[in-house]
């Protein structure tokens, strides 16, 4: 707790009001988490999406730490997707629901773009909503994620059989004590048996429940159905924009000779490895999916988001990076190459305020050029 006071005061944290429900219909999903406001005014935003289960407060270190700069160039929206923390629960898993979400979000929250990103299962999220909604994305940043089938990854049926276990019993029926000690006793990775525990809530009644809906996700991971947690459908489509993968390089859940390949096939704007694939130096540890549990290999991911920030997120596709922004001109379509006629002529791409949608930057500037 200590740390999380010392990280704390070099922002404006705030969490979110309201409380988790149930809801009959999808488009009534609200997503909720924290917010971290970045230190100077008027910055873009980031949304951040943590891996299932996984609670938001575990990020705040990784994104307030002074020393990984990532608030120097964002607004940063930790949140819980759907089913998963204090955002709402629905039994839809499907990628469009969750994409969607996160634009309902952005409305709500009065953000016309933003960089999604997300670490797992809050990746998906992230590069679905960039899919299905790419016109208010200005890049996906992934963290030990790619989007194909993984539910024959060893990784996840680890967490499947948790899942599994935690049906088994009636925390209503228990007491924290005795929670915690059926999870010793069944929850062998001692991280999830973390996160676990960080999950329960008391009720107003007194009784102890989860805070994720466990119903709905021991449903989704028990069937392979399309909208599995740990499966990536063709119909999601393409992210035409700017994409990064980063991940650990003895990760279960990307192995680096093949699962790299559909980073390309559904982001085609992806250079390869070394641009904007990277896989993260480290030990052979089977903890490694949870990059903030260790200092050093934490600092490394939060450079690769750092420069992603700053030299390519929102940059004009036609561009290198940011350093060619009103630098650089792009030549105009060639109609003939063998036409003498025709004058070759170049332009410079545009690059729209972030928030155009929610301010009145370009009315008031069309205002002084009268």
């Amino acid at each position: 707790m200590y740390r999380f006071r010392q990280l704390w005061k070099f922002s404006t944290l705030q969490f979110h009001k309201g409380v988790s429900e149930y809801q009959n219909v999808s488009q009534n999903v609200a997503l909720r988490g924290v917010t971290l406001k970045g230190r100077y005014n008027d910055l873009p935003n980031l949304i951040f999406f943590p891996e299932a289960c996984d609670p938001v407060e575990n990020w705040i270190p990784f994104f307030s730490d002074p020393n990984n700069k990532i608030l120097d160039y964002r607004n940063v929206h930790i949140l819980s997707p759907r089913n998963f923390g204090t955002s709402d629960k629905h039994y839809s898993f499907d990628v469009e629901d969750l994409a969607n979400d996160v634009v309902r979000y952005m409305y709500y929250n009065k953000i016309t773009m933003a960089t999604l990103a997300g670490h797992g299962f809050g990746a998906k999220v992230a590069l679905a909503a960039g899919c299905y909604h790419p016109e208010r994305t200005t890049g996906v940043f992934c963290i030990d994620y790619s989007p194909m089938d993984q539910r024959f990854h060893e990784a996840f049926t680890e967490f499947r059989g948790f899942i599994k276990k935690l049906s088994q019993i009636n925390t209503k029926e228990m007491t924290k004590s005795q929670i915690e000690a059926f999870l010793k006793e069944n929850i062998e990775c001692v991280k999830w048996r973390s996160i676990f525990s960080d999950n329960l809530i008391k009720l107003p009644s007194g009784q102890w429940d989860w805070k994720f809906a466990l119903k709905f996700l021991n449903d989704n991971i028990s069937f392979n159905k399309a909208d599995s947690l740990a499966f990536w459908p063709v119909k999601a489509g393409l992210f035409t924009g700017r994409a990064h993968f980063a991940f650990p390089e003895f990760s279960r859940w990307v192995h680096l000779g093949t699962n790299t390949l559909p980073m390309l096939k559904v982001c085609p704007q992806v250079r390869g490895f070394g641009h904007d694939v990277h896989s993260v130096q480290g030990d052979n540890n089977t903890l490694n999916h949870w990059i903030y549990e260790f200092k050093d290999q934490s600092f490394v991911f939060a450079s690769r988001f750092t420069k992603f920030l700053s030299m390519y997120d929102g940059v004009h596709l036609l561009l290198k990076d940011r350093t060619e922004v009103g630098k650089e001109f792009v030549p105009s379509i060639i109609y003939s190459k063998k036409d003498p006629n025709h004058v070759y002529s170049d332009y410079s791409p545009a690059h729209y305020y972030h928030n155009w949608r929610f301010n009145n930057v370009y009315k008031n500037q069309d205002i002084q050029n009268k």
